[in-house]
């Protein structure tokens, strides 16, 4: 009996001490899951008050009226690493999204540390160290350290005014400016130059340094005559430069870009060149002549993402669209690129419609090539006070990639009562005469903006001549694919009245903002804006997330007034979180 009991007080023995050993295996398990719950939150809330602007470290107590119960929850913040080329983006180099720091695709660490109470036997307490890599697009990467474009602006044309009026006693105030800003990992201090013509005022361009050192950097004119016409090759500067970085050799240099202009009354004569011109010295680096006059802006491209840009398209009067491909290595000779090299092809023929307006250039990783969308009308001369009652139209059209070029009466054809009905006319399903479309515009109602491509979102602005008060100013916002009304309801909406010059600044983006859905401080959005946000979600990839996030786009309206050109979903793509060392 004696052994008996002996052998069922072990057994019971044995059996409480199991069971405290689950009970204490359970209730370790149990804290684990609620610290991975705590940290997993954490990173949620990193991400959420990363995204409306406080990306600091914060701390929070969970459960904080049960001693003993409490988890203390520490967030490092949301920063930014890296970024880079993102299809949602827009991939132009140059213009006033580059100098605020462009679109693209931002790659965002977040990290938590979620700590248990202290332990009783005096050993560490038990924690769960997490971090998440978040990709944000479209974001904004310019930084954050006061520069303001509008400001710089203002007071770089200014520099250039005062130059003007020294020189030849005249400006024209609505003449090309570009300002750029060189900023990087690489660049100690952030330099901001700004390059500007004189519009009809004159056949001079300035260029200045803002900073770090103001100063004066060159003016430049040009008053031969390489195309023996009798004619000095450069003409009015009405073309807005694009300041860029372009490799020469082993060596890198900024460089400005811009056309020869034009002559009301050499019309066919002057202007007919593209121009690079180094920003350090004024010096020529590269001249070649076109079929036309240039009063377009160069649309700049940087097709690998590291800063150079390898492409440039530029369009003529004539109404023919150029590319120069700036991929092969070229070495300066004689302080030129040589004559055989970065010759320029052409792409596309509008049938004779002048371009007033660079393309906007969009990556289609899908058909491992590029679409361009280019409005063109008008009169040819960029400052006519009457304008031709033309039919203008808009064209989308895929970059061919077997050499040949592409003509206007070769894309479907759509104009303002008959939509496609959503069809993606950029599918890889179709074939490459098939894909793209031209919109034609109303009877005398003509681009007044270059196009802005972002989030599969198309805008740009026309307009037609009215009388006396200048003309009417219409916004358009498109689906990119289709063409079709970005909103349910129409495809262009009036905005307001413009003189018969419209400002070269009209639609320029001048600041980019991110707001949610809940803030405080956000406009409330119009009813076709909310619209055209529910379309772009539906276009962008199955992995995207959307927390409410938006970016905004604001720009120059009709008599320089701020107008929203845009408001774009933002895509969020988390990676798997990754534990730390316990």
């Amino acid at each position: 009996m004696t052994l008996i009991l002996l052998l069922l007080s072990g057994s019971c023995l044995a059996l409480l001490v199991a069971t405290e050993t689950q009970m204490l295996i359970a209730s370790g398990q149990k804290l684990q899951a609620r610290l991975l719950a705590a940290a997993d939150g954490g990173l949620q809330l990193a991400i959420a008050r990363g995204t409306a602007g406080a990306a600091g470290p914060y701390s929070r107590t969970l459960i904080s009226g049960k001693p003993g119960a409490e988890i203390a929850v520490e967030v490092t913040g949301f920063a930014a690493v890296a970024d880079g080329v993102c299809h949602l983006c827009m991939a132009n180099l140059d213009g006033a999204l580059s100098s605020l720091g462009g679109l693209r695709r931002v790659s965002h660490v977040a990290g938590a540390v979620a700590v248990a109470p202290p332990r009783l036997d005096g050993l560490p307490p038990p924690t769960r160290d997490l971090t998440v890599v978040v990709d944000l697009m479209p974001w904004p990467a310019g930084g954050s350290d006061g520069w303001e474009l509008a400001r710089t602006a203002q007071e770089a044309r200014g520099s250039v005014r005062d130059a003007a009026l020294t020189d030849v006693g005249a400006y024209d105030e609505d003449a090309p400016l570009t300002v750029k800003r060189f900023a990087g990992p690489d660049i100690d201090r952030p330099r901001t130059v700004t390059v500007g013509g004189l519009g009809r005022a004159g056949r001079f361009l300035y260029a200045f340094e803002l900073s770090p050192e103001p100063r004066p950097l060159w003016r430049f004119a040009d008053s031969r005559d390489e195309d023996g016409n009798g004619q000095t090759d450069l003409g009015y500067t009405v073309s807005k430069p694009s300041v860029v970085s372009l490799r020469f050799g082993a060596n890198v240099r900024p460089v400005a870009i811009f056309g020869g202009g034009f002559d009301p009354a050499r019309s066919g004569d002057v202007g007919n060149w593209l121009y690079f011109v180094a920003i350090n010295g004024g010096e020529v680096l590269y001249k070649r002549a076109l079929d036309g006059p240039v009063v377009a802006a160069p649309a700049a491209v940087d097709t690998e993402g590291d800063g150079l840009a390898d492409r440039v398209y530029i369009g003529t009067t004539e109404g023919s669209l150029y590319r120069v491909d700036l991929s092969p290595e070229v070495e300066l000779e004689g302080g030129r690129v040589p004559a055989g090299a970065w010759k320029p092809r052409l792409v596309f023929d509008t049938g004779g419609l002048p371009i007033h307006h660079p393309p906007a250039v969009i990556p289609l990783p899908a058909l491992g090539a590029r679409a361009l969308a280019l409005g063109a009308a008008g009169s040819a001369d960029p400052g006519a006070a009457s304008e031709e009652a033309v039919a203008g139209r808009f064209h989308v059209f895929v970059e061919g990639v077997s050499g040949r070029s592409g003509t206007a009466d070769e894309l479907p054809q759509l104009d303002g009562e008959s939509p496609l009905g959503g069809v993606d006319r950029l599918s890889p399903a179709l074939s490459p005469r098939e894909q793209g479309w031209s919109l034609a515009l109303g009877a005398g109602e003509s681009p007044a903006s270059a196009p802005l491509v972002v989030g599969g979102l198309l805008t740009f602005f026309t307009r037609r001549p009215t009388g006396p008060d200048g003309g009417e100013i219409r916004k358009y916002a498109l689906q990119l694919v289709s063409g079709d009304a970005a909103s349910a309801v129409t495809r262009a909406r009036f905005v307001g009245r413009g003189a018969s010059s419209p400002a070269s600044v009209l639609g320029s983006p001048t600041r980019i903002e991110v707001d949610h859905a809940g803030s405080a401080a956000a406009d409330l959005l119009q009813s076709d804006e909310l619209a055209m946000l529910e379309k772009l979600r539906a276009q962008m990839p199955e992995r995207c997330r959307f927390d409410g996030s938006r970016i905004r786009l604001i720009g120059s309206g009709p008599d320089g007034l701020p107008i929203r050109l845009a408001v774009l979903p933002v895509c969020r793509i988390q990676a798997d979180w990754v534990e730390g060392a316990p």
